[in-house]
C-alpha cells in the first residue's frame, strides 16, 4: 500500500504541483487549501507525512503545526514545511524556535523554501517514509 501525504497550501497551482509530482513517485495523495480543512483530514485519514504552507489566511502553518502536534491522536505524524516565507532570522540565526518556543512542539523533520528542489524533497520523503 502506497503512503499518504497530506499537501496543505492555500494556492492551487502549488497542490496541483506537488500532486502530480509526489503520485508520479507512488505516493497516495491528500488535499487541503486552509488549516482547518487540513486538521479534520490530518484527525480522518491519518497521512504518513504532512507538507505545509506557512502563510495561509485565517490560521498559519505554524498554528496549524502546534495545533496537529499537540493532539495525541496526531502528534506522531511527521511534517515538512514547503514555504516562501524564510524561517530562519538571518541576523540571528533563530529559525523554527523564534516562532514555535514550547519545547513540547518537536521541529519538523524539514524546511524547504520555495520553489521546492525536487530532488531535495523527494530525498526526504524517502528518508521520512520510505
Amino acid at each position: 500500500m502506497s503512503k499518504k501525504i497530506l499537501i496543505v497550501d492555500d494556492e492551487r497551482d502549488i497542490i496541483i504541483y506537488l500532486t502530480t509530482l509526489l503520485k508520479e513517485n507512488g505516493y497516495q495523495v491528500l488535499q487541503a487549501q486552509s488549516a482547518e480543512e487540513a486538521l479534520e483530514k490530518i484527525l480522518d485519514e491519518r497521512p504518513d507525512l504532512v507538507c505545509l504552507d506557512i502563510m495561509m489566511p485565517r490560521q498559519s502553518g505554524i498554528a496549524l503545526y502546534r495545533q496537529f502536534k499537540s493532539d495525541d491522536r496526531s502528534k506522531d505524524i511527521p511534517a515538512i514545511f514547503i514555504s516562501a516565507f524564510g524561517m530562519e532570522d538571518k541576523l540571528t540565526g533563530e529559525g523554527f524556535r523564534k516562532y514555535v518556543p514550547e519545547p513540547e512542539v518537536p521541529e519538523p523533520i524539514a524546511y524547504l523554501e520555495k520553489p521546492v528542489e525536487v530532488p531535495r524533497l523527494l530525498q526526504l520523503i524517502q528518508e521520512v517514509i520510505g
